[in-house]
């Protein structure tokens, strides 16, 4: 690692000694004028001018320095270092230019040196679900607050207008982009569903099920799945009907009715979706949805958290062979309307390749 401020310093505190007045000064000898109240070794200063040290003059050993070397007069009878008060005018022009000089140079050898011990640049976490190159533009498409319960900031008119008040599922989205972030995507945009100007050729991470979330509904339409997922309305859960099923057969929440009257959800189902873009084959959609708020965090957790990803990219692998074109539909445990990152092996309803039939119901 180039060491070249450090390096400029100990070149230039050498230079003096040897050649600044005219008269070489040992390093014992500089030592001993230098030493004044504090006594100061020759060793000392063979480290400050040693380039690979990490020991520097401080701002008073830097003003005896620039004292010193202000005048050759400094040298008689013996090398001293003399007052500022004592010094001509021309002598005390060459001690502040000194001193600014090796101030600057010692300040530029103390931040090389904090650079090279702070710590780099946090490698992108691994993590095999996201293969995607770091630089294609992937845009995170949310849900949006449905109209008659937006509040007044999320209106376009309001002076208290703020863009992110129309998303929905607020916090699965804000979990999904500040991952995909640690992952390293560095052309990285979000939308809500109601956005214009989403390129639907993009890599899309869809959050949020086709209630309100209409590039949801479109791409499931679109892709070739055993299943749909019904469209609720105000706190109807979004479930999932599978094909096939008898009629009302479905894969929903599952609540729990307490003897003081509170009703509180206790499992939610999750979605977990990646196909390729259905408008652009060479990129690809990933879906995360719910039937509750509660599913869709869970479906977004379930391939972003370091704690259990590795795992459930393991149980897909052996499920599905693959990492690509596939859905797994899973049970969300919630606990004190916490969501906890799901493990898919104790989880999975089903799983399939997408456009395969769909391996069994649990």
């Amino acid at each position: 690692m180039a060491r070249n401020a450090r390096r400029q310093l100990a070149q230039r505190l050498r230079e003096l000694r040897e050649f600044e007045l005219g008269e070489k000064l040992t390093q014992d000898g500089l030592a001993a004028a230098l030493s004044g109240r504090k006594r100061l070794s020759g060793a000392a200063v063979s480290t400050w001018e040693n380039g690979e040290s990490e020991k520097r003059p401080s701002d008073e050993r830097i003003v005896q320095y620039a004292l010193l070397f202000s005048t050759p007069d400094n040298l008689k009878p013996e090398p001293h270092v003399p007052s500022e008060s004592s010094l001509d005018k021309t002598a005390r022009e060459q001690f502040y230019a000194l001193r600014r000089e090796l101030a600057r140079l010692r300040d530029e050898a103390e931040q090389e040196a904090r650079r090279e011990r702070a710590p780099g640049p946090a490698r992108p976490v691994v993590n095999e679900m996201w293969r995607h190159d770091r630089d294609e533009e992937i845009v995170v498409v949310t849900s949006e607050v449905p109209e008659d319960e937006l509040p007044g900031s999320a209106r376009a008119g309001s002076v208290n207008y703020t863009r992110l008040a129309r998303y929905g599922h607020i916090d699965a989205f804000f979990e999904m982009y500040m991952r995909i972030a640690e992952l390293g995507y560095r052309n990285r945009r979000h939308r809500s569903a109601n956005d214009r100007g989403i390129d639907p050729a993009s890599n899309l991470v869809l959050v949020g099920g086709p209630s309100n979330n209409r590039m949801t509904r479109n791409v499931m339409r679109l892709l070739n799945l055993p299943f749909r997922q019904h469209i609720g309305h105000g706190d109807e859960p979004e479930t999932f009907l599978l094909d096939g099923a008898s009629e009302g057969t479905e894969l929903g929440p599952v609540m729990a009715d307490f003897e003081d009257g509170e009703r509180e959800l206790i499992e939610d189902v999750g979605l977990f979706l990646r196909a390729s873009n259905p408008t652009n084959p060479a990129v690809d959609i990933t879906l995360c949805t719910g039937c509750h708020p509660a599913g869709v965090l869970g479906a977004v957790r379930s391939f972003t958290h370091p704690d259990v990803v590795a795992d459930n990219v393991e149980a897909i692998r052996a499920e599905v062979g693959g990492l690509t074109n596939f859905f797994v539909l899973f049970r969300v445990p919630v606990v004190n309307g916490r969501v906890p990152p799901q493990r898919l092996r104790h989880t999975m309803i089903m799983a399939s390749g997408i456009g395969v039939t769909a391996t069994g119901s649990r």
